[in-house]
C-alpha cells in the first residue's frame, strides 16, 4: 500500500472516531450543534495539517544530482519517508529512485513507516505468483553510476536549470542557512561555508523551504555551541 492509500485508510478511521466521540457526547447530554461543529472543525484541521505536511514537492532527478552535502540528502530522505542511513551515494540512489517513481507528478504523498504499516495491515492482499527479478530489471549499474556522478564542488548548476548571476548574490542580505551577513566577495558564506546562490534558489521552492528550515536549525545549533579547544594549562 502506498502513502496516499495509507493516509486514506487512517483518515477514514480518524473521521469515524471523531464523529463517534461526538455522538457519545451528544448522548451524554451535550448540545448537538456545538458538538457536531467541533467535530467538523477537528476533521478540517486534521485534513489541512495532513495536506500541508505530507503532500510534498518532488525534486526532479537532475536537481537531486546537484545536492552535494550529505546532510541535505539525509533531510530530503526524511521528508520523503526514506531511509536516511548510509553514505552520500546510497542516499542519492534512494532519492533518484523516488524521483523516477514520481516523475510524472509535481507533488506526491509521503507517509511515516508507521502509517504505511497501519494501512498495510488493513489491506487485503491478493494472492499472486512471485516473479523473479533480475539485476537488469533493478537497473543497478545505471543507478549506481548516477549515484556517483555528482558534480564537482564549485561547478554545480542551480535548481531548475537556472544560471548563476552576480545580481542574485548582490540581492542577498543574509545567508539562508546561518543568517550571517553575505561576504563582500565570493559566493560562499564565511560562517557556515554554504553555497549562497544555490541555497537562495532552493529557498524559492516549497520543498526547499522545508529543507532549509531543518538544515538551518542544525547549523545554527552547531555554530552556537562550537567552542574553541582550551589551551592546556601549565
Amino acid at each position: 500500500m502506498g502513502p496516499r492509500q495509507a493516509w486514506g485508510a487512517l483518515s477514514i478511521v480518524f473521521v469515524l472516531v471523531d464523529f463517534a466521540a461526538a455522538a457519545i457526547l451528544i448522548d451524554l447530554g451535550y448540545e448537538t450543534a456545538p458538538t457536531l461543529s467541533g467535530a467538523t472543525v477537528i476533521a478540517i484541521v486534521y485534513a489541512y495539517v495532513l495536506y500541508k505536511r505530507y503532500h510534498v514537492e518532488v525534486v526532479p532527478e537532475n536537481d537531486i544530482m546537484l545536492f552535494e552535502d550529505r546532510d541535505d540528502l539525509r533531510i530530503l530522505c526524511r521528508i520523503y519517508g526514506l531511509d536516511d542511513s548510509g553514505e552520500t551515494g546510497a542516499l542519492r540512489q534512494r532519492l533518484l529512485k523516488f524521483a523516477r517513481a514520481n516523475s510524472q507528478r509535481a507533488f506526491t504523498w509521503v507517509a511515516p513507516k508507521a502509517v504505511v504499516s497501519f494501512g498495510s495491515a488493513l489491506e487485503i492482499q491478493p494472492t499472486s505468483t512471485p516473479r523473479q527479478t533480475t539485476g537488469k530489471a533493478l537497473g543497478l549499474p545505471i543507478g549506481l553510476a548516477a549515484a556517483d556522478a555528482s558534480p564537482a564542488a564549485g561547478s554545480r548548476g542551480l535548481l531548475g536549470g537556472k544560471a548563476r548571476s552576480s545580481a542574485r548574490l548582490s540581492g542577498l542580505t543574509a545567508c539562508p542557512i546561518c543568517e550571517a551577513g553575505p561576504p563582500r566577495s565570493g559566493a560562499v558564506c564565511t560562517e557556515c561555508g554554504a553555497d549562497l546562490e544555490f541555497y537562495a534558489v532552493l529557498q524559492e521552492t516549497r520543498i526547499g523551504k522545508r529543507v532549509l528550515a531543518r538544515k538551518a536549525s542544525a547549523v545554527r545549533r552547531k555554530l552556537r555551541y562550537d567552542v574553541p579547544h582550551l589551551r592546556s594549562s601549565r
